[in-house]
């Protein structure tokens, strides 16, 4: 035993290991080369980009992921076989190492969505791959809310799709999720919980009309809430409790829930 590791030591994993020379070839060139087999051309690429990204697992942390050769190399697969659907797949979730990986895989994914209009999981990559990597919840929850609505689409990443609606701002969409989400639940306390959110983005629905009222009458935003009161246009801004509050943003422009002080509304 002793002597096969150390043979398999020496002659598979060298004592000093070198970068691969990588060129992505354009797809014309490819097309070409392949005489016809472009489904095995695709195949290849494919597989050299698996070793590539998956090499990183034993490899030293001083060999990077070579993010661009790597869609690059994607987007031809893509172009040689569209229907290539692991590699929509892969592109979504296989090669975001880095947080400029997700804006890299994008074009290849929506390539994707064009090609299989029905998927619920590339359209849901994209918009996961925003959330949790970028925090760009309004492209998050506009992906996300795509993939809601493909045929045979899981319930399971609506809560996902819930929340980055409400960090994006898309109230009344969140609206009919958690609408779903409250009649698809069998435990009534769980019904209650979402009962309880519901009233809550109603609310918020109907302050950030209140708001667009505001911006309407007088050609801008309000700085606070309070404004609404004061014209007249809301009689009084609900409470939340447990040091919660509605407030105003005037970053995002709109209405937020957020740990406040009455003299913050």
């Amino acid at each position: 035993m002793a002597v096969t590791l150390n043979i398999t030591e020496k002659s598979i994993y060298p004592l000093e290991l070198k970068e691969d020379v990588r060129f992505a070839p354009h797809f014309r060139v490819v097309d070409f080369l392949c005489l016809d087999h472009r489904g095995l051309a695709a195949d290849i690429l494919f597989i050299k980009v698996l070793q590539h990204s998956g090499s990183l697992m034993w490899k030293p942390a001083s060999f990077d992921f070579d993010s661009r050769w790597c869609f690059r190399m994607m987007d031809t697969v893509t172009d040689l076989d569209p229907k290539y659907y692991p590699a929509y797949l892969f592109s979504g979730m296989g090669l975001i190492h880095y947080f400029d990986d997700v804006k890299l895989a994008r074009p290849i994914l929506e390539k994707g969505m064009k090609i299989f209009p029905e998927s619920w999981e590339i359209p849901f990559w994209i918009g996961y791959d925003y959330y949790i990597y970028l925090e760009d919840y309004e492209t998050a929850g506009k992906f996300l809310w795509q993939a809601a609505q493909k045929p045979d689409a899981p319930s399971r990443f609506f809560s996902l799709l819930l929340s980055a609606l409400k960090k994006g701002g898309a109230y009344e969409k969140g609206i009919i999720i958690l609408e779903m989400m409250e009649k698809a639940a069998e435990d009534k306390g769980l019904k209650k919980i979402y009962r309880k959110k519901l009233e809550r983005l109603k609310i918020l629905v109907r302050l950030q009309r209140s708001a667009e009222k505001y911006r309407t009458r007088f050609g801008r935003f309000p700085g606070r809430l309070k404004e609404l009161v004061k014209e007249g246009i809301i009689s009084e801004i609900p409470e939340i409790g447990a040091r919660l509050g509605y407030k105003w943003d005037p970053e995002k422009k709109r209405v937020i829930i957020a740990r406040i002080k009455k003299e913050e509304t």
